[in-house]
């Protein structure tokens, strides 16, 4: 049986076998101690829930809240866990000053530019993957969804922005992260 530990069966971690079993992750977690300990023994990857999308690291513009992000990324490398960054680019979860940039093509440009090489820049080395869009294409038309991104640069935001994360961490993978889109029928 995985999981327990006994018998020498393992963990699930163990069986991964240069594979990634990951689990989503919160640094509020940290004070569940039954939790934290599964975590470190089953999986051998997180993703930050929440602690890395735009709106919670930037909330104002240029001053970034590393303090729950960090905790993570120290959490997985005590209990040596890959991380995979979620997410830099996605049209929910962005501070509220960003919705001032509607239609300020240079500005919007070079916020984000300043965003993800920031971020990416923070975490340079530590994090072997990025996502670097999120959820960009709308599940209901299959089209490219409707965001401050796409009605400011149509689809050349997403070049951009792998550009500019390749450029502040060449080492790290980069990813498109979408989900639902199996059953749209365009």
């Amino acid at each position: 049986m995985l999981g327990t530990g006994s018998s020498g069966e393992g963990h699930l971690r163990d069986h991964a076998k240069q594979k990634y079993i990951g689990s989503a992750f919160e640094s509020g977690a940290l004070s569940d101690q039954k939790y934290v300990e599964l975590l470190g023994q089953e999986f051998n990857c997180i993703t930050p829930g929440n602690e890395m999308k735009w709106g919670p690291l930037e909330a104002s513009k240029g001053q970034y809240n590393w303090e729950n992000a960090d905790k993570s990324v120290a959490y997985a490398e005590q209990h040596n866990m890959k991380i995979r960054g979620c997410c830099l680019i996605w049209h929910e979860q962005l501070p509220e000053w960003i919705a001032g940039l509607e239609g300020k093509k240079a500005e919007l440009e070079q916020v984000i530019k300043d965003h993800i090489t920031t971020v990416v820049g923070h975490f340079k080395g530590k994090i072997y993957a990025w996502d670097v869009v999120n959820e960009m294409i709308d599940e209901v038309s299959g089209k490219l969804r409707d965001s401050i991104f796409s009605r400011t640069f149509n689809y050349s935001f997403i070049e951009e922005a792998f550009r500019t994360a390749h450029a502040a961490d060449p080492n790290a993978k980069l990813y498109i992260n979408e989900y639902n889109l199996e059953a749209v029928d365009t």
